[in-house]
This record gives structure tokens, C-alpha cells and sequence, in this order.
């Protein structure tokens, strides 16, 4: 569950959000998030130590509906799904054929995942700060509200209007960077993506 917070900036729930139609915005990154209901996309995970050095690479995709809901699957290296149906978020690793299930409400608590999954407004948890551009993105800086959080910052690079990476530092300073493609905002996902029912004779950790 460590992995999973990290990776959900949503590190993030993904939640990783308004139709934006002018480039010329540019003002806070909260209008994104703040009024897109649905996102889809396919991602990168790398996951850097301090010395900026790779210490895992995985890839997937994601699904994000709020509130509260949101699936990720992991198809390399291995295969982990992650789906969070409103109530609860459940953890399947197929390798080691074991779910972990917490209440949503729980893990919420987590900046990262307030971000993605609540109906929150981004600037109620986040100090932002634009950064300016770097590598052909402009960059803002999300620095939790929360006094006592599972992350350092988060930072969030746009083309234009379109997010296209997201970089959150946890309070170990590992850098767990998110690179997003096929990105669609406000597409019509169907329920079945949210609802998630254990397989017959696979251990359950948690309260189901």
C-alpha cells in the first residue's frame, strides 16, 4: 500500500482534471483539476532515489472518476491492479495472488490521494507556485497544506493544457515521476472499471 500512495501522487489519484480551450491559461493548475470528472490515460512510473538514480520502472494504465473512484493497472514488470470503488480501494498483486483492502476514507486522509480522488479544491490542500518552463513544459510546484505529509512535493509539468508529468518527493525524498500519454479528459467510463469482486481462493488482508 506504501507503493501504491506513492505512485497516486494521486502521487495520484489519478486523478491524476475542465475542458481548457485557450493557451493562454496558465494561472493555476487547480482549474484542471477542479472541474475534469473522468480522466483515462496510459502511464510510465519511475521511481528515483535522492542521487537521482532509477530504482524501478513500471507501466500501465489509468482510470479516475470522482469522488473517490479510480483503477490502476500495472502490466510491466509485473502485473498489479489497483481499483478504489468509493468505499474502499483494493490492492490485487496476481504474482504473489494476494489483495490488500482498506477503507477509502483512510487513505484519503493522504494529500496525494485528496488531489485525485475528492471533490476538494486542489488550492485547499496545496500551496502553488509556478515554476516556469523546463524540458518544453511549464512547471508548477504543490506543496502540502497538511502539516504532517506523506510527501515533500508534488510538481506538475503542462504542454499547453494538457498535464503530461506529474514528479511527487516523499518524506524519504525518493522522486516517484509519472509521465502520462493518450491522455482523455471527461471520456464516459463504465462502471464494471470501479467494481472490484476478490477471485475464488485468493487471500484477502484487511477489512472487506
Amino acid at each position: 500500500m506504501v507503493l501504491f500512495i506513492r505512485v497516486l501522487l494521486i502521487r495520484l489519484s489519478f486523478a491524476l482534471l475542465l475542458i481548457i480551450t485557450s493557451p493562454a491559461w496558465a494561472d493555476q493548475p487547480s482549474d484542471y483539476f477542479d472541474n475534469v470528472r473522468t480522466l483515462q490515460a496510459t502511464f510510465i512510473q519511475t521511481v528515483l532515489n535522492e542521487s537521482g538514480q532509477a530504482l524501478e520502472q513500471s507501466s500501465g494504465e489509468m482510470y479516475m472518476q470522482r469522488p473517490g473512484r479510480f483503477r490502476w493497472e500495472y502490466r510491466a514488470p509485473y502485473s498489479q491492479l489497483i481499483v478504489a470503488d468509493g468505499e474502499r480501494i483494493w490492492l490485487y498483486d496476481l504474482d504473489l495472488e494476494q489483495i490488500t483492502v482498506r477503507k477509502l476514507d483512510e487513505t484519503l486522509s493522504s494529500a496525494p490521494l485528496a488531489m485525485l480522488g475528492s471533490d476538494a479544491p486542489l488550492a485547499s490542500a496545496f500551496n502553488i507556485t509556478p515554476l516556469g518552463q523546463r524540458d518544453g513544459l511549464s512547471w508548477y510546484d504543490l506543496k502540502p497544506k497538511q502539516a504532517e505529509s506523506e510527501v515533500s512535493f508534488i510538481r506538475l509539468g503542462f504542454a499547453d493544457t494538457d498535464l503530461q508529468v506529474l514528479e511527487v518527493e516523499d518524506n524519504l525524498r525518493r522522486l516517484t515521476r509519472l509521465e502520462l500519454s493518450q491522455v482523455k479528459r471527461n471520456p464516459t467510463l463504465q462502471e464494471q472499471l470501479f467494481i472490484f469482486i476478490p477471485p475464488a481462493g485468493v487471500d484477502v488482508i484487511g477489512d472487506s
